[in-house]
């Protein structure tokens, strides 16, 4: 037998009273998402169909800047780098912050000393350890070449590093990036780590169980909610990354490193091509919700695998 409970004029008041109090507590917040980040995404794609260079008013141009966008061979050469970085940089992101973790968690002595020293690169600012990269790569002056040429390295194309339109600048790049990120993977993989329950291994261990098959028959599987959250964070910083190239390349030699978002950028504050630049933005939008979707439907179907 249901019986509903007759709420009283005191408890509606005090409900209505609460409620408010947690408006007016969520209603900054709100209104600052609201505003810089769904009206300002509306006004983006709003801004892609027009022609705009903040000096003259806006022209209605319809999809122009799209057919601009998938007709220049600038913007398939970063969408191109934009993919090497990606395809490289989240796997390695992933992997060795999983290394990491994993280290971290084994390590029984000074470990707040050891954790410290993995996160320090996360809380640098990426414009200083970019500046810093930047000296070590340099190719007369730079520590990475004095140590290669200790070790008997001839030099080459490859050594030159920042000045290399082959590929060597851009994994430079790619190594500030990894770097500068895979300290915090390593943390929140520890964090998953230890709320993964002994019992798990205990009763491996009565079936007996070897150390591999305890990793990859307990760890990896109960590890996969993490592995997913941080593999869809380095996905969204992967195709965000400019101030590393900014700072160390600037697109360059040859357009050799320059990303997508830095081709944004230079579009839209060195040419004001507002209208050019946003269409470029809503492109990227839509392929990082892509790539997202794709993990979310991978992460389900492993899950029920599981």
């Amino acid at each position: 037998m249901n019986v509903k409970m007759k709420m009283s004029p005191q408890m509606r008041k005090r409900k209505i009273k609460d409620s408010l109090v947690v408006g007016v507590c969520l209603a900054p917040s709100a209104t600052i998402i609201l505003v810089f980040t769904y009206m300002a995404f509306i006004f983006c794609v709003f801004l892609s169909f027009n022609k705009w260079n903040m000096l003259s008013p806006m022209k209605w141009v319809g999809f122009a800047n799209y057919r601009e966008a998938f007709t220049s061979p600038d913007f398939w050469n970063s969408l191109k780098v934009t993919f090497i970085y990606v395809i490289v940089a989240v796997p390695s992101c992933v992997f060795l912050g999983m290394l990491i973790g994993l280290l971290l968690n084994w390590v029984t002595f000074a470990r707040g000393t050891f954790r410290l020293l993995v996160f320090l690169p996360v809380i640098t600012s990426m414009v200083i350890a970019a500046i810093i990269w930047k000296w070590l790569f340099d190719p007369n002056v730079g520590f990475i070449n004095y140590i290669l040429f200790s070790m008997g390295v001839q030099a080459s194309h490859w050594t030159q590093w920042l000045k290399d339109p082959s590929g060597g600048a851009l994994v430079a790049v790619l190594v500030v990036g990894i770097w500068k990120r895979v300290g915090y993977n390593g943390v929140l993989f520890l964090a998953g780590l230890k709320n993964i329950s002994p019992t798990f291994y205990e009763a491996a261990t009565i079936d007996g169980a070897n150390r591999l098959q305890k990793f990859t028959k307990i760890t990896l599987p109960l590890l996969s909610p993490t592995t997913f959250i941080i593999t869809v964070l380095q996905f969204f910083s992967a195709f965000k990354v400019i101030e590393s190239v900014l700072v160390m390349t600037k697109g360059g030699p040859a357009k050799s490193t320059e990303v997508l978002v830095l081709h944004l950028y230079e579009n839209a504050f060195s040419y004001l091509k507002m209208g050019y630049a946003s269409t470029v933005s809503v492109v990227l939008f839509f392929l990082i919700m892509f790539f997202t979707i794709i993990q979310l439907a991978l992460e389900k179907r492993i899950v029920h695998y599981q």
